[in-house]
């Protein structure tokens, strides 16, 4: 997602059934209803499933010997859904490919109604919906249990609420009127929400591969990840994603639109780019389509091959968040205009390599993707205009000031409550004040030894690979910055201007803890044209270096600007900051409709 009223998020839209299909299981453990899914550091295209073994089955009788929950995990989805139907139900089938033996199987669910549920079209038996865990478990008919390596087939048909169940993020399945006047539906899943929907693996960190079948009225234009397939009558649209590294948070993402307008973006490499637009939102206009396909080059320059095949559609609809990356699909604001729009659409094209080929292990390291698709955007832009790129940094300050939670909280928060926070301190503290103190091409580096193929990725794991690459040991920095239980408070430099040009100017840093690592300077200018001083401060990557410096500009300073080049987490002390409006700043979000 991205940041400019950005972000990485999508939108849902309810009208209709929905026909859920999956194969292959995360992993179930024993004892309760609970999935055990270990995240999976690779993945390959899966073939369609092949038929179960006949008597594919392990002798149950001795209950000692083989526990009751196998250890299962989800390899495909395939999810059909009818968005012209009064009643949001679906047919659920997940294909399971068993890791260790049990009779019965448990997988987060929070879908309102359950029936039906089978085994490779077998009624399953001792079938219980636990709301309190949002679990379901459900067990083979017979004596015999599901053997290791073999496949099975759940299936059930399931039912969910029409309103989006996290409201003011459209999470879930819901359709909005767009800006031309046309019906937008959209079906979203976000982090570890996939099971709203159906029996799901909601992990964040596991891949699995889709297919989407999706019923619709005439003339309506349907997006999902994958190889789409319109058929010839016009009211039904199927998507095949066989592609390695599709997390359910962005993969489980369908939209249709009345109104799209389709235009194409040109090709970089063997990558076709288009934009569905919509009148009223023209977002043609802000989009220019050599800087677009420069930013996917870029990234493959960067990154390595673009990892979703030979499509890149951006889509334009009502959505809360300025953006959504889901794989092959960027879904954008329609109130965006001018260069935000065109930002946002760069931090979810890097979004295709940072959070969606290589997503997130676990949900609190939600913040080294937003930051990862806000720097490589960044690092583009000062390709194209460096006071352009300078803007994306005041940004990343402006918005660090507006928070309520720290990046990486320490308690139980829900991701809906923090993850806003990660959008300005993330890119500073992870990359920009990295390359203040080390350099661009180190923080570069680090993050091409971390993307460009199916992987999870931890925040320690990010860590290790900014360390091999800068010589430091960053974890007492990143400790500093990222962790901590309410509203952080950042270091800020208390300034004694002078009186007479022959006095000096002081300069004190509060850091506390969050001293570590800053290297910035101090502007102070006077009355008169070209007096100016710029003061470096430099705490050293532990946090020891001085905490007050003097200086002699030589003439009365009328003007201080603290880290003028947005290169650090540090502020004024007893101001909001140099930059920052009086405003919320939450880039993140769709910008309101005039």
């Amino acid at each position: 997602m991205r940041t400019i009223r950005t972000s990485g998020l999508g939108f849902l839209v309810l009208v209709g059934s929905a026909v859920v299909t999956v194969g292959g299981l995360g992993a179930v453990g024993c004892g309760e209803a609970s999935l055990v899914t270990a995240p999976m550091s690779d993945a390959t295209v899966i073939d369609p499933p092949p038929p179960p073994p006949a008597d594919a089955g392990a002798d149950t009788s001795d209950p000692t010997v083989v526990p009751r929950l196998a250890k299962v995990k989800v390899e495909h989805y395939d999810y059909a859904l009818d968005i012209a139907a009064k009643v949001a139900n679906a047919q659920s089938k997940l294909r399971l490919r068993v890791e260790s033996p049990g009779r019965c199987v448990s997988l987060p669910f929070r879908a309102e109604t359950l029936e039906n549920v089978a085994f490779d079209d077998v009624p399953a038996v001792e079938v219980v919906r636990d709301a309190a865990t949002s679990t379901l478990v459900a067990c083979r008919a017979g004596s015999k249990a599901f053997a290791a390596g073999t496949v099975t087939q759940l299936s059930a048909r399931v039912t969910f609420a029409p309103n989006p169940p996290i409201a003011d993020l459209q999470i879930g399945l819901s359709t909005k009127k767009d800006i031309a006047g046309g019906a937008f539906t959209y079906l979203l899943s976000w982090v570890g929400q996939c099971d709203r929907f159906g029996p799901c693996d909601s992990n964040p960190g596991v891949f699995a591969t889709y297919h989407f079948a999706v019923t619709h009225p005439g003339g309506v234009r349907v997006l999902c990840p994958g190889t789409i397939t319109p058929e010839i009558t016009g009211s039904k649209t199927e998507c095949d994603f066989a592609f390695p590294g599709g997390p359910t948070y962005s993969t489980f993402g369908v939209m249709a639109g009345e109104r799209w307008l389709q235009m194409p973006l040109g090709a970089s490499g063997n990558v076709n780019l288009s934009l569905f637009d919509l009148d009223g939102a023209n977002l043609a206009s802000s989009l220019d389509p050599v800087r677009v396909r420069g930013m996917l080059a870029f990234l493959v320059s960067k990154l390595g091959p673009y990892p979703y095949g030979t499509e890149l559609r951006f889509a334009v609809g009502p959505t809360v968040w300025a953006g959504f990356e889901h794989p092959g699909n960027i879904l954008l604001a329609e109130t965006l205009r001018g260069q935000a729009a065109e930002h946002v659409a760069f931090h979810e094209m890097a979004h295709q390599w940072a959070g969606d080929q290589t997503t997130l292990a676990a949900t609190k390291d939600f913040v080294w993707k937003e930051a990862m698709a806000e720097y490589l955007a960044f690092v583009y832009e000062s390709t194209l205009d460096p006071a352009r790129a300078a803007a994306t940094a005041r940004t990343w300050k402006d918005a660090s000031l507006f928070l309520d939670h720290h990046p990486v909280p320490m308690i139980e928060v829900p991701v809906e409550d923090f993850y806003g926070s990660a959008y300005g301190p993330g890119p500073l503290v992870l990359f920009r004040q990295l390359e203040a103190r080390y350099s661009r091409e180190a923080v570069m580096g680090a993050l091409a030894t971390v993307l460009g193929k199916p992987r999870t990725l931890s925040l320690d794991e990010l860590r290790a690979a900014l360390e091999a690459k800068t010589g430091a040991s960053l974890a007492g920095y990143f400790e500093a910055f990222l962790v901590g239980d309410g509203k952080p408070a950042w270091p800020t430099v208390r300034i004694t201007k002078n009186t007479l040009a022959a006095d000096p100017v002081t300069l004190a840093l509060t850091a506390k803890k969050k001293g570590r690592g800053l290297k910035f300077v101090v502007r102070l200018e006077g009355a008169a044209a070209g007096q100016r001083l710029d003061v470096a401060f430099d705490t050293g990557l532990d946090g020891t270096g001085p905490a007050t410096l003097t200086a002699r500009p030589g003439f009365v300073t009328t003007r201080v600007t603290v880290d003028p080049d947005s290169q650090a987490l540090v502020f004024e002390e007893g101001t909001r900051g140099a930059f920052a409006p009086e405003a919320r700043v939450r880039p993140w979000l769709a910008p309101p409709r005039l």
